[in-house]
Formats: structure tokens, C-alpha cells, sequence
């Protein structure tokens, strides 16, 4: 299961929610799902800055540096286009940060923000790494041979969990002061 954050309690916003489903606005509950998932954004910008400033180690020598460096050395044009797209937004950490994402739900019997890595945007291989890489380590077999694996390691752990602790409190203060304003617009 990979890592994720759930606020939850706030039976206000689960209130709110149920109030505007019966009065029928849609357009006011579209607003205060978007509202609920700014107030979330602060916590997925530092995960996603989190796991992209991992530091990762192999038991064995080896990695994407140089299998990266080895394919622009046979690359025919190097040009500054095709270094930079061989060198960025490439690799574990930079999916794993395009996969947090946050999630609203608003109905009349639940709701609630969730911060998640959605595994359905990682390739079918890499869908534990989240988990594995926020617990900092993990084996796997090298390029699918199973008889020989190694150790991989990730600095700092929790890569997830430091930020979701951080700014829990804050995303819940956010949420309340949003299904207050939201209230008082019904009232309106």
C-alpha cells in the first residue's frame, strides 16, 4: 500500500458536505473541493520536493548517473535539448513525485482530504517503491535476474511522513476556516 495522509474528523466539513449535496449546488461544492485541495497543495510541494532530494545508495557500485552518462557519450547530436531531457525529470524520484497527488471526497456521509501517492501513475514495477522508500530501503534482483539481488537504500526515510507531520496541523486549520466560509455562504 503505498504512503498516504488522511484528514480526517472534521464532521463540520462532513456536514457542509451533506447540506450542499441536499440543496443541490454543485457549484458550490466543486468550489469548496477546490479550496480543500489548496489548502493541501503546501504539503505535497515539500513531499515532492522530499523525494526528489533523496540521496540513494546501492550495495553494489553502478546507477542511472552513469548508464545516463554512457548514453550521451553515443548520443550523435548533444545538443543542450537532449542533455537536458536525458538528465531531468527522469528516474524513481522524479515519478514518485509526480504521482502525489491530492484527493477530495464530499459526500454526505463522508468526507475528507487525502494526500496519497497514486501507484496506478507509476510503472507496474515500481508501485511498492513508495512505501519501501519512505520505510528507506528495499531489495530487488538485478535487471529481473533473480539470483542475484541487491540492497538499495534512501536518505533521509520518510521522505513522506516528515511533511505530512508538518503540515497536518496547518491543513486542518485550512480545511475548517474553508467549510466555515463555505457555511457562511449558505447562509447567505
Amino acid at each position: 500500500m503505498p504512503a498516504r495522509v488522511e484528514i480526517r474528523g472534521t464532521d463540520e466539513f462532513r456536514r457542509t458536505a451533506a447540506k450542499l449535496k441536499a440543496a443541490g449546488n454543485g457549484k458550490l461544492t466543486r468550489e469548496m473541493g477546490k479550496r480543500m485541495k489548496a489548502a493541501a497543495q503546501p504539503a505535497v510541494e515539500d513531499a515532492q520536493r522530499s523525494v526528489k532530494a533523496l540521496r540513494t545508495t546501492g550495495s553494489r557500485g553502478g546507477g542511472g548517473q552513469q548508464r545516463r552518462e554512457y548514453a550521451m557519450s553515443r548520443a550523435r547530436k548533444k545538443t543542450d535539448r537532449a542533455k537536458r531531457k536525458a538528465f531531468e525529470g527522469r528516474g524513481l524520484r522524479s515519478s514518485v513525485a509526480r504521482a502525489v497527488q491530492t484527493q477530495v471526497r464530499s459526500g454526505a456521509r463522508s468526507a475528507s482530504v487525502r494526500i496519497r501517492t497514486n501507484s496506478s501513475r507509476l510503472p507496474a514495477n515500481h508501485r511498492q517503491l513508495p512505501l519501501y522508500m519512505n520505510q528507506g530501503r528495499w531489495r530487488h534482483p538485478v535487471f529481473g535476474n533473480r539470483s542475484n539481488w541487491v540492497g538499495q537504500t534512501v536518505k533521509p526515510a520518510e521522505w513522506f511522513d516528515r511533511p505530512m507531520r508538518r503540515h497536518g496541523a496547518k491543513i486542518r486549520n485550512r480545511a475548517v476556516g474553508v467549510v466555515g466560509d463555505i457555511n457562511r455562504e449558505i447562509v447567505s
